[in-house]
C-alpha cells in the first residue's frame, strides 16, 4: 500500500503508475471519482463537480495542463446540491480503505491522511523547488513556460485547499510522510526504485508506525 502526494511538475503521474506496475497492484488516480460516484449512486460528473468546487480551479487547470482531459467533467453549480462535504469525505475514505485492503498505489486524494493509521502503508511526497518543477512541466508536458507557471500556481494551491478543507492538514507537512523526495533532483526512474525498495522493506516500515502522532 503506497500513497503518493505530488506537487505540480514533480512527476506523480509518471512515478505512481510505474510503482504500481512494479508492485503488481492497482494504480488509483482520478478514477477514484467513479468509485465514489458508485458508492453514492450519483453521476460521476456530479462528484467531480463537487471536487472542483472544493478545489476551486483544480479541475480546469488539470484538464488544460496536466493531460487529464476526458477524466474530469465540467459541471454547473446545480450539480453540487446532491452532496455535502461530510458525505463526500466519508465515501472517499470508504473507497480508499477498501482499495488499500487489496494493495494499491494511490495518487492524491489526501491518501496520506486518510490511510495514516495503516501500519504497512508507505506514504510518499514528491516535491522540489518551484522553478525546477515548472521547468520539468515544460519539458515533459510540452506546454509553454507561462502556461506552466499559471498551472503550478493554481494546481498546487487547489491541492493544498483540498487537503486543508477536508482533513484540516497541510499537504506539504513532512510529518505525514515516510519519504519526501526532491523529484527535480532525483531522476523519476530512480524515484520509482526508491519507493519500490522502501515498500518491499515494509516490515521495517510497519515497525516505524504512523509518521504522525495525534
Amino acid at each position: 500500500m503506497v500513497t503518493i502526494s505530488a506537487a505540480y511538475g514533480a512527476g506523480g503521474g509518471f512515478i505512481g503508475p510505474q510503482v504500481a506496475d512494479r508492485l503488481g497492484v492497482t494504480f488509483i488516480d482520478r478514477a477514484v471519482s467513479a468509485e465514489v460516484a458508485a458508492e453514492m449512486a450519483e453521476r460521476t460528473e456530479a462528484v467531480e463537480g463537487f471536487e472542483d468546487e472544493m478545489g476551486d480551479t483544480v479541475t480546469r487547470w488539470l484538464t488544460l495542463f496536466a493531460g487529464t482531459a476526458g477524466i474530469f467533467g465540467m459541471t454547473s453549480p446545480d450539480d453540487y446540491q446532491f452532496h455535502d462535504e461530510r458525505s463526500y469525505k466519508e465515501h472517499v475514505d470508504t473507497v480508499l480503505h477498501r482499495e488499500a485492503l487489496g494493495g494499491a498505489v494511490i495518487l492524491g486524494r489526501g491518501g496520506q491522511v486518510v490511510l495514516h493509521t495503516i501500519p504497512a502503508a508507505l506514504h510518499v511526497r514528491l516535491d522540489g523547488p518551484v522553478e525546477r518543477r515548472i521547468a520539468q512541466a515544460v519539458e515533459f508536458s510540452g506546454i509553454s513556460e507561462p502556461d506552466a507557471r499559471r498551472a503550478q500556481r493554481h494546481i498546487d494551491a487547489a491541492r493544498h485547499r483540498y487537503v486543508s478543507r477536508l482533513y484540516h492538514a497541510n499537504v506539504a507537512d513532512p510529518r505525514w510522510y515516510h519519504l519526501v523526495i526532491d523529484a527535480t533532483a532525483v531522476p523519476w526512474a530512480t524515484c520509482v526504485e526508491i519507493i519500490v525498495t522502501a515498500i518491499e522493506g515494509r516490515d521495517q516500515i510497519r515497525r516505524l508506525g504512523s509518521p504522525t502522532t495525534r
